[in-house]
This record gives C-alpha cells, structure tokens and sequence, in this order.
C-alpha cells in the first residue's frame, strides 16, 4: 500500500471504529475472513471494508491477503495485541459503569498470604462478595503475591513484605508475631532445657523455603546468632513444614499464624520460646494509593475485624508469652495517613 503524506496526530488518533477493531482481532486469532464473518455474524465483505478503513486510517497493511491463510504483517500484530488491551479496557469500563450505578464495586483482585488466607480469608471473602461484583482471590507467598501487585496482576494484598522500597505503593500494618519454635512434643522436654545451639546440632532444622519472606525471616534470625543448622529438608508450605515437625523427622522456627493454620491440636508439637531478643513477622495490606480507594478502605476494615475479633485471640492461645504476638493501632483514615511499617 502506498504511503500518504497526512500523520496521525490530533484529533485523526480518535478516528477508529472500535468494531472495526474488534473484527480485526477476530481475523488475527482466526486468519480466515469467512470464518471471521461467520464469528461475528457479518457478511465476509464488511470484514474486508473493515480492514481496509483500518488500513487507510494506519497508513499501513495489516494483512497479506496473497497468502493463505491469510498473514497478518507485523504492523498488524501490533494492533492484534494493542487492539486486544483497548477492547479488553472498554468491557471493564462498561461493566464498572453498571456495577457503579448499582453501588458495588465492578471487581477487585485479592492477593492473600497462604497463612492468612487460610485462617481470616473466609470471613473477609464472605463479607466482600456483598460489596464486589466480581471477587477474585489469589493466595501464595509474599513474593509472589508482591510480583502480582507490580504488574497490576493484583489490587491489593495481604503479606508479609512491606515492600517499602516501592514509594508509589502504600501499606499499612494489621500485626505483628514473634517467630517461636514447633518441636516434637516427645522432645518438647529435653528442649526446653537446652541452648538453641544444641538444637541445631541435635535434631534437624525444617526449613522454610528462602523464597518465602518467612524463610528469609528464619535465616535472619539464625544468622545474627551465627548459627548454621544442616540443611536437609526445605519447602514453601507450611503444612508439609510442620507434618514433618510432628513425625519427628525434625523441629522448625515459624510463627503462630502458620501453627494456627496448620491446625495445631492435629498434630504432635509443641510451641516453645526462642532465646530473646524476639525477632517478629509483620502482616501488612499493601495496595495503590488513589485507586478503588472505598473497596481498599473497607478491606483494611475487614482485615482488621477479623484480626481483633479472632485471629489475635487464637494466637495468643497458641503463643502465650508477652508481647510475641500484637495488634497495630488503627489509624482513622487509612488513606491520607502514612505508610505504617
């Protein structure tokens, strides 16, 4: 196609049909004009009228209709993928329109840590489906759940890492809990007696996986001790953690949410106290400041409810000893205060 002199600016970016761009995307995924009118329930020429407006609005060739099936260029690999994101950005603003008019909030996407989704998710979820259109939860380790926040995969999360090196993001801190030790109740005994040196050395150390911010946790932990327990057994969950801990195979350093999780009175483990000073996990609710600022304000809400209501009594339960485990103040307005680290 020969180039025209004009240029796309002003007013000519806004000159696009959006069903234009619809049936294209359709030709991309398909490369077959019949089978594109066929999809789209229009006649095969008004797929190529569509095409070539495309066309002349872009200045360029989308398709090399001499090959078949037909080739969609280079240039039209960019609006396939561009023109995907637009159509997808259009349905989610129709649809937040008509959820809004109705008072809910269209969808929010919902990381929660694997310990916290497990004990305070149902509540928070039964409560946010009355308030959503669409709730979509996501658990996992923080990292991961982070990740998700960063590429827009997520709204908000619930984890363990401030992420406080991203100064566009805000947090605020639910509680904080001390890490303690689970050890085979046979031994509970004979460990309560004995320096944490001595347990290293005596029964393996079940690790928690360093990809985890509880593993990372651990390692710090026993690093500012200078000690080095063998490694033998390591993984992400905290159940497999603590199945291990309780059939004797070896001992671990966790927290009481993840005892509280792995439902604690099943298995043969007891909780002791590691030698101070006590070295704590927080778990805050990290999210964008500025965006679905109502839904984030009742999440925080809900997440602290539920911490205040049940999850800080039961840990306390677990982990009876001053101050391992303690709620954060809440703050009036969530929104305009600071970061709470």
């Amino acid at each position: 196609m020969q180039a025209k002199s004009r240029h796309l600016d002003g007013a000519s970016y806004y000159g696009v049909n959006l069903k234009d761009i619809q049936i294209f995307h359709v030709l991309a995924e398909t490369r077959s004009m019949i089978v594109a009118a066929e999809r789209i329930g229009v006649t095969q020429s008004a797929v190529s009228q569509s095409v070539a407006r495309l066309e002349d609005w872009l200045e360029t060739e989308l398709v090399d209709r001499s090959s078949r099936p037909i080739r969609i260029t280079h240039a039209g690999e960019m609006l396939r993928h561009g023109g995907s994101e637009i159509l997808e950005s259009v349905r989610r603003t129709v649809e937040g329109v008509r959820m809004g008019s109705k008072g809910l909030v269209p969808i929010v996407r919902f990381g929660l840590v694997d310990s916290f989704a497990t004990t305070a998710g149902p509540d928070i979820v039964k409560a946010l489906r009355q308030r959503v259109g669409q709730l979509l939860i996501w658990s996992g380790i923080s990292p991961v759940l982070a990740a998700q926040l960063l590429d827009r995969s997520l709204d908000v999360i619930v984890a363990s890492d401030s992420m406080a090196e991203y100064p566009e993001l805000a947090r605020q801190s639910l509680f904080r809990e001390a890490l303690v030790a689970a050890v085979p109740r046979a031994m509970a005994a004979r460990f309560r007696s004995k320096p944490l040196e001595a347990m290293c050395s005596e029964l393996p150390l079940v690790r928690f996986t360093k990809r985890s911010q509880l593993g990372r946790s651990v390692e710090y932990y026993l690093g500012q001790r200078k000690l080095a327990p063998r490694k033998s057994l390591e993984f992400d969950a905290s159940e497999a953690v603590l199945r291990m801990v309780s059939s004797g195979i070896g001992w671990t350093i966790t927290t009481p949410l993840c005892l509280l999780q792995s439902h604690l009175q099943a298995l043969d483990i007891e909780v002791l106290l590691l030698p101070p000073p006590l070295c704590f996990r927080h778990i805050y609710v990290v999210y964008r400041p500025g965006e679905l600022e109502q839904i984030t304000r009742q999440i925080i809400d809900l997440c602290r409810d539920c911490v205040d209501a049940s999850i800080l009594p039961a840990l306390k339960a677990l982990a009876p000893w001053p101050d391992v485990v303690s709620a954060h103040p809440r703050v009036k307005d969530c929104m305009s205060a600071p970061s709470l680290l």
